[in-house]
């Protein structure tokens, strides 16, 4: 993201990033454990040698290397990025995370928070109150921030029994620094037969100090304004294949361009310390008894070991609230209202 010095390039790379953390939504849907008050998790990636610089010419398969070398095991190894989260809050369920790549000056932080509501035919997941997006830091540009918000999820399918995820709404990255900002619109989707695209959206130009990011967090695409210069255009479905034209207001400048290809990606395998070098609040020390059992198909016997962390955590909560003492975070700080949360300076990170 850092490496042009266009700072639209900055912005369309940030967008093909966004897009890319769509990529485990495309397949089967899994219920996760629900995490315990404190709970941690470390992981990193080792990162294959991309190209170098953004540009336009160069945008598709800087993406698919980054990402794919990765996965195929690639044997030059260049770069490391971490993952860093924790749960800091029961009531409600909030988990705060920081993704870094200490070699490029990058770090991407917010906080995990989600509200679900049922209706007849679908499952609506949308970010809770807690949770402001994703903020990606661009360290060596300045502390170049882009404020990310996630889209709205539909979970669809239950008639057929085939679960998947259609996204709604709209969706935003904003960049008060260089006056960028990206509105992401999702189109409703066909309930028979496939829709040819499925989002849509426009990069553009506007004046920090006439409007502010969260005015524009609000803007539909019919929304923005005449006075915001619009650099690019881009559209496809964000499951399959995005493409992006650079505009010049109403002038489209040169083609348009792959933005990225999903059929190019693979989830890269998390490296994570084995069972023996984890804390006891580690994630798979707390609930590898848990999932051996489910592997086992003992349901009977992972319900009882579920129901055992969920008491000693009652038990904890009983004994904190008699002593009148609260819970205290300790990887992050206790504040964490802006949705940005920040490491402490003496967090252990077992990575």
């Amino acid at each position: 993201i850092p490496e042009s010095d266009d700072e639209v390039e900055r912005m369309l790379a940030t967008l093909a990033w966004w897009f890319s953390k769509l990529l485990k939504h495309k397949g089967k849907i899994h219920k996760p454990f629900n995490s315990i008050l404190g709970e941690q998790f470390f992981c990193r990636w080792d990162i294959g040698a991309s190209s170098s610089g953004t540009s336009s010419t160069e945008r598709e398969s800087t993406v698919a290397s980054s990402i794919t070398d990765v996965s195929a095991g690639s044997d030059s190894l260049l770069m490391h990025v971490e993952y860093i989260t924790e749960q800091v809050s029961h009531h409600p369920p909030v988990s705060a995370f920081v993704y870094r790549c200490p070699q490029k000056g990058v770090e991407a932080a917010g906080l995990d928070h989600i509200c679900a509501k049922f209706t007849g035919l679908s499952a609506t997941v949308a970010t809770g109150s807690e949770s402001k997006g994703i903020f990606v830091t661009l360290k060596s540009r300045d502390n170049e921030t882009y404020h990310t918000t996630h889209p709205v999820g539909n979970i669809v399918g239950w008639l057929r029994g085939n679960l998947k995820v259609q996204f709604a709404e709209c969706s935003y990255i904003v960049c008060q620094k260089t006056g960028l900002a990206a509105v992401i619109e999702f189109k409703e989707e066909r309930w028979f037969g496939k829709s040819k695209e499925n989002v849509v959206g426009k990069v553009f130009k506007y004046d920090p100090q006439v409007l502010d990011k969260d005015t524009i967090m609000t803007w539909r695409l019919k929304d923005i304004p005449k006075s915001c210069s619009v650099v690019a255009t881009f559209e496809g479905c964000w499951d399959k294949k995005v493409t992006v034209q650079r505009m010049n207001g109403s002038k489209k400048l040169g083609e348009a361009q792959t933005l990225l290809d999903m059929s190019d990606l693979d989830i890269a395998e998390k490296i994570v310390k084995p069972l023996e070098e984890q804390s006891d609040l580690e994630s798979r020390r707390i609930w590898e008894p848990v999932a051996a059992m489910m592997l086992q198909g003992k349901y009977g016997d992972a319900t009882k070991l579920k129901r055992g962390i969920e008491e000693k955590q009652r038990t904890l909560a009983s004994e904190r609230k008699e002593k009148g003492t609260a819970f205290v975070p300790a990887l992050f700080k206790a504040d964490y209202s802006s949705g940005n949360p920040e490491l402490l300076d003496a967090a252990v990170i077992n990575i």
